[in-house]
Formats: C-alpha cells, structure tokens, sequence
C-alpha cells in the first residue's frame, strides 16, 4: 500500500497530509500545517519548513511526495517567495531520497472533484467523502494537501493502467 504526501506550500502556511492508498481506497495518516514565524527573516522561514518536513517525512516514511505546483500569481515578488517555500519543501523530499511529484491546481480538482473549476469547499467536502471523516475547523491548508496527495494516488492508479500513458 503506497503512502503519499502532498504539500501544498506557501510561506505562511504549507499544508500537508500523508495518505495510505489501495485502489480507491484512500486513509489519512497524519494532516496539519506549518507555519514559520511570520516575524522571522525568510531563511529562517525556509529552514523552518525544510526542517519541520523533514521531521514528517521521517516520522511518516511516505513512498511518495506530490505538490501543488506554483505556477502562476498575480505579484511577481509574491510567485518568488512562494517558489522559494515550494523549494525548501522539495529539498526536505530530495533529501530523503523521495519521488517527486507536481501537479497544477486544476489538476487536483479535477481528480477530486471531477471539475477543474472547483471551490476549495467542494474540494474539501469530496476530501471528507474519500476519507470518511470530516475536516471541519480545520485548515484548507490541510485539506489542500490530503487533495494533492489523493490525486497522486489516482494518477498513479490511471498509469499503473496505461491510461494517458
């Protein structure tokens, strides 16, 4: 049974969440949020997210590591920071020796929700629907990522098939 975590990165807040996936069966492991001191010099932010995912991967051993791509904001220096937050996430990930996976947003809500239009509620409550619990009071951070890392379960599904292969 693949383990997976999906990252949905941000500077303020990075989201994961660690699936175990059968076939459409899908258990959440573990899910939550990073979020580095909003005061701290942004090397210390990137540290921060680089070791605090460090600690979830070793902690979780996932399989395999699936991301929201950025690729797209409307303030350049904001897409910048984001990327740098996407980066140090990803070096946590090399470094454990990890699979990467990206994925645009669309993407993911499509293989959530069947529509690539969809609300971050929609995509929240077919999170809950796959998972069987409910995410209420939690972090859209948090449920973003279980979405991440439950479309990288069924992509992986669909080529295991040869499908869009």
């Amino acid at each position: 049974m693949p383990r997976i975590l999906g990252i949905d990165p941000g500077i303020r807040h990075t989201g994961y969440g660690v699936v175990d996936a059968e076939g459409p069966l899908h258990r959440r492991v573990t899910a939550g949020v990073l979020s580095p001191d909003p005061k701290a010099t942004l090397p210390k932010r990137l540290l921060h997210l680089d070791h605090e995912l460090s600690l979830i991967l070793e902690e979780t051993r996932p399989d395999f590591c699936a991301f929201e791509n950025v690729f797209y904001h409307k303030n350049p220096k904001s897409m910048m920071i984001l990327g740098q937050a996407q980066a140090a996430c990803i070096l946590a990930a090399a470094r454990a020796m990890l699979p990467v996976a990206f994925y645009a947003p669309r993407e993911i809500k499509m293989a959530i929700t069947g529509q690539g239009s969809a609300g971050k509620e929609q995509v929240r409550f077919m999170v809950e629907r796959i998972l069987g619990e409910s995410f209420e009071g939690h972090s859209m951070d948090e449920t973003d990522a279980l979405a991440v890392a439950i479309c990288h379960a069924s992509r992986r599904e669909t080529l295991a098939l040869g499908v869009g292969a």
